[in-house]
């Protein structure tokens, strides 16, 4: 059967999964200034911003909401753990996972797919009784892997050589495509570096029929009863955020046909035609169609991303306290909201109406520390809402 996670809009066997206790929302309003062009956003307002979750995330990353369980899932990626966090109780359940985990996504029934270091994991919500929400459990057997190309060989005295994931790699932020294909990024912790070895964009698709090995593509020994991770844009630095959206003139009755995605490194966001049939990208279709400004310049490290319901995307700003709106025909920047931590990491549109914009955070130091950094964030604007795919 094909592999259809749900809707979805950033590392060995794990240990087995803790849960977490509840927490109570921690509500503070706070009305903030913001850049705002009346005649791009129609009917919107002031945001209010209030923390949802206080998540305490080391790196917090990829929110999703999940419309079946509705449930807001991020992950803690050095803290090694997913979240799951309900807004109508404001309780969280937390899964260790006992290695990085870059992101999540909805999947079937009651599961989630995590991406760890080199491996796709299922996370199980399934309760005692049937269609029932629990508290997670991981489980054994991965989905996928990354291919042999981005393993190395390790020599075992007396045995014979093994593969290992390439030092300093793991997957970072991914999510699923209209259709519910997988789409999830690698990355060197070297980034920086501009001489270290660059990571990739793949797709998880499921395995072909087993023809000649010429036809393979040099994988064969992935095809059988796995899912295949095959690469879709080398040369990435540092995969984040992605989007989907249609192209001017096209309703919602039509399919998705634009791919947005965000290199951080490059401070840009771009874009590519997208097949909704097949998945594939028109790699020479690619432009660039927001220029995010620099820390220095007053702008931010364009990290996780979303779009709404008018098509304008909404990039978490790293190292700059807000997240930003987007005009992608443009490339103007629309509206920014203040947050009151400094590292926002990504966000997403969630709750029943997909009118709350959550956003996850990161762990800050020092005695300038935020009050409630690493927390996760709601921002609501009246007039904004996501986009349904």
């Amino acid at each position: 059967a094909a592999l259809l996670p749900l809707m979805a809009d950033k590392e060995s066997p794990a240990k087995r999964p803790r849960v977490g206790g509840s927490a109570a929302s921690i509500v503070a309003v706070l009305f903030l200034s913001v850049c705002l062009s009346p005649n791009r956003v129609t009917g919107a307002s002031v945001p209010t911003v209030s923390l949802a979750l206080d998540s305490k995330c080391i790196l917090g990353e990829s929110p999703v909401w999940d419309a079946k369980m509705r449930r807001l899932h991020f992950v803690d990626i050095n803290g090694k753990k997913l979240h799951s966090y309900d807004p109508q109780t404001s309780k969280c359940s937390t899964v260790e996972v006992g290695e990085e985990v870059g992101c999540v996504v909805p999947y079937r029934k009651q599961r989630v797919l995590i991406a760890g270091v080199s491996q796709v994991w299922q996370v199980d919500f399934a309760g005692g009784k049937k269609g029932e929400t629990g508290e997670g459990k991981l489980l054994p057997g991965q989905v996928a892997s990354v291919p042999d190309s981005e393993m190395e060989q390790m020599e075992n005295e007396g045995e014979d050589p093994t593969l290992q994931p390439l030092p300093g790699f793991r997957f970072n932020d991914g999510k699923c495509d209209p259709q519910g294909r997988f789409l999830v990024g690698t990355m060197n912790k070297d980034w920086r570096d501009p001489a270290a070895r660059k990571g990739k964009l793949f797709r998880m698709v499921e395995p072909l029929p087993l023809k000649n090995e010429e036809d393979l593509d040099g994988m064969v020994h992935q095809f059988g009863p796995f899912p295949v991770l095959k690469p879709i844009i080398d040369d990435v630095i540092l995969s984040n955020g992605m989007a989907w959206g249609r192209s001017e003139g096209r309703d919602a009755s039509q399919p998705f046909d634009i791919f947005y995605f965000i290199d951080s490194a490059l401070q840009t966001v771009d874009r590519f035609k997208f097949d909704s049939e097949t998945g594939d990208l028109d790699l020479s279709s690619r432009v660039t169609v927001v220029k995010v400004p620099t820390v220095e310049e007053g702008g931010g490290v364009p990290d996780g991303m979303t779009i709404d319901s008018n098509g304008m995307l909404w990039v978490a700003l790293g190292e700059s306290g807000s997240v930003a709106q987007y005009d992608p025909k443009t490339g103007e920047e629309l509206m920014r909201v203040k947050l009151p931590v400094q590292r926002p990491t990504a966000c997403t549109f969630g709750g029943d109406d997909l009118c709350d914009l959550y956003v996850t955070t990161r762990e800050e130091k020092g005695e300038s520390a935020s009050k409630n950094h690493g927390g996760l964030f709601r921002v609501r604007i009246d007039g904004v809402k996501g986009m349904d795919a």
